[in-house]
Formats: C-alpha cells, sequence, structure tokens
C-alpha cells in the first residue's frame, strides 16, 4: 500500500468516510483537554448547482461547522469543518455544498451521537442540557 493511501486508510478508521472524501486536515492543535481538527473542503468540490459556464470564483468559507468526535488519547476532539463558499465572478448570490455529517440539533458525529445514544441513552447535546 502506498503511502497517500494508507494515510486515507489511517484517517478512515478515525473520522468518518464522508469527511475524509470532500475534506482535508489543514491544522490539528492539540491542548491539554482537547485535540481541534480544522477541515476544509476540497477546492475541487464546486457546487453542483453551479453548472453555467460562467466565470466561477472562490469566495471564502462558511461559517465553520463544530462537531465532536470519538476522543482521542483521553482528549475530547472537535472537528472544525470548514466548507467553500462559490459565486460566479460579478455577482452577489453565494453557493455551498450541503452534506449530513450530524443528526440535526446534535453537535457531534453520526457515528459517535449514535454510539453515545446506544451506551448512555443521551446524546453529547442531551448529557450537556442535564447539567
Amino acid at each position: 500500500m502506498e503511502t497517500q493511501e494508507s494515510l486515507k486508510a489511517l484517517l478512515s478508521v478515525f473520522f468518518p468516510e464522508e469527511i475524509i472524501l470532500h475534506f482535508s486536515i489543514t491544522k490539528v492543535e492539540e491542548k491539554k483537554e482537547y485535540i481541534r481538527i480544522r477541515f476544509e473542503e476540497l477546492p475541487e468540490l464546486i457546487p453542483a448547482e453551479m453548472d453555467q459556464p460562467k466565470d466561477i470564483a472562490l469566495d471564502g468559507f462558511c461559517n465553520p461547522l463544530e462537531l465532536q468526535s470519538f476522543p482521542l488519547k483521553g482528549k475530547a476532539v472537535y472537528l472544525n469543518l470548514f466548507r467553500r463558499r462559490w459565486k460566479y465572478k460579478g455577482e452577489r448570490q453565494h453557493y455551498s455544498n450541503a452534506y449530513a455529517f450530524h443528526a440535526e440539533g446534535v453537535k457531534a458525529t453520526s457515528e459517535f451521537a449514535s454510539f453515545l445514544k446506544g451506551a448512555f441513552g443521551q446524546t453529547p447535546d442531551q448529557h450537556n442540557a442535564d447539567r
């Protein structure tokens, strides 16, 4: 297995497949109590509704989505997902891709929320609301 394939296989063990397919890691911040990982959407993933042959331009990022994932090294893990924002040159309307990384109202990856719900009967958001 080549290095790139090995790295992708390793990442898919720790993070949801859809994130690995559509985003790349651009920053890892490790603190005493948590690990925060910044993912940026791949620049070649232009939204499907932008099918007109006009000049398309990147226009920054949408507000980031922060999701809690499975702990690593005994620390909480937060994934910050930055979706790219697109527009046609000379126009104001923005376009972006939509993803379903989490259930509505839950700030955890779908896999992590399902695990916690099965193990403890609560999602992270429900647990934190009870405190």
